[in-house]
């Protein structure tokens, strides 16, 4: 089963595969031309912004103008003249285009009116290209940051937003499902192992789907080597970013402890209000929680 693509007829979404839907249902409404322009974002990479996007555009038959690389003021400025009528531009990682007062104002032309105008007075405009045109194409973006000036404002406010963002918890159990049948050779209790060893080396870092696949990996090269691939994943691991926060954190473990510690004091009778109160608290999966109430239970034991 591909990490991209995992089967979703037979259970149900997980909270993140949601949220990707729903992102979907919007890149639609900009495909079937019911809207024009659409902005997602989200401060975690590897959650499935782009690959959503251009899955869903792929369906309607839509080839997109990709931009993903630096582009010039006048670089933009010919681009949307070449794909002025009837085409679907996708901006993706360009977020250093949104802190360029001239770039934001192609795109503020680009994105708003009856007609949309652009307009770029330049001598180094090269021949052929006027200064002025109608744009009626439409455009998505996909970006990291929302940067906090007036002038990107003024593009935000003229386009649908869509907030892709997710708890570790919430990647944790996405992980989970994905790498519900194995992977590549690994089988589903060495998928396990990894993803444990994730959630609960995880911290304060700001996890991301991305880490999946090459932790995988490092297992499968370090059974083979016969050599330990805690260390391996752990250094990947060390390399993420962090959250960020206000005030110091109590650790993971501490923190579902305490909150496991809750859940059996209000619901002593009932383990299934015990689950539903620690999972609402904490943003992490039944499955963890089963984890965490064995841990307490052994070091009862203990």
């Amino acid at each position: 089963m591909s990490l991209d693509h995992p089967e979703q007829n037979t259970r149900p979404l997980t909270a993140l595969e949601k949220k990707q839907e729903l992102l979907a249902h919007h890149v639609r409404l900009v495909a079937k031309k019911m809207s024009h322009a659409l902005f997602a974002f989200g401060s975690q990479g590897g959650l499935g912004k782009s690959r959503t996007i251009i899955k869903v555009l792929d369906e309607h038959g839509i080839e997109p103008i990709l931009i993903n690389s630096h582009v010039t003021p006048l670089a933009l400025f010919g681009i949307l003249y070449e794909h002025r009528e009837d085409s679907l531009l996708f901006f993706d990682d360009t977020d250093s285009m949104f802190s360029s007062m001239v770039h934001l104002g192609l795109l503020r032309s680009a994105l708003w009116g009856s007609p949309r105008i652009v307009t770029y007075n330049s001598s180094q405009l090269p021949e052929g290209l006027p200064s002025s045109f109608e744009f009626s194409s439409r455009v998505i973006f996909a970006a990291n940051v929302i940067p906090k000036n007036d002038a990107f404002k003024a593009v935000l406010s003229r386009v649908d937003q869509f907030d892709l963002s997710a708890t570790n918890g919430e990647v944790i159990e996405a992980m989970r499902s994905i790498a519900a049948k194995g992977f590549q050779g690994v089988t589903v209790e060495e998928c396990e192992a990894v993803i444990d060893f994730i959630e609960e080396q995880s911290e304060d870092r700001q996890l991301s789907l991305r880490l999946l696949g090459p932790s995988l990996r490092k297992l499968k090269y370090a059974r083979d080597e016969g050599i330990d691939w805690r260390p391996l994943v752990k250094s990947q691991l060390s390399n993420l970013g962090r959250k960020q926060v206000a005030t110091k954190r109590l650790d993971n473990k501490t923190a579902d402890i305490r909150v496991m510690k809750a859940a059996i004091r209000k619901h002593p009778e009932s383990p299934s209000e015990q689950q539903l109160y620690w999972c609402n608290k904490t943003g992490k999966s039944r499955a963890s929680f089963f984890r965490t109430k064995k841990r307490i239970e052994a070091s009862v034991e203990a």
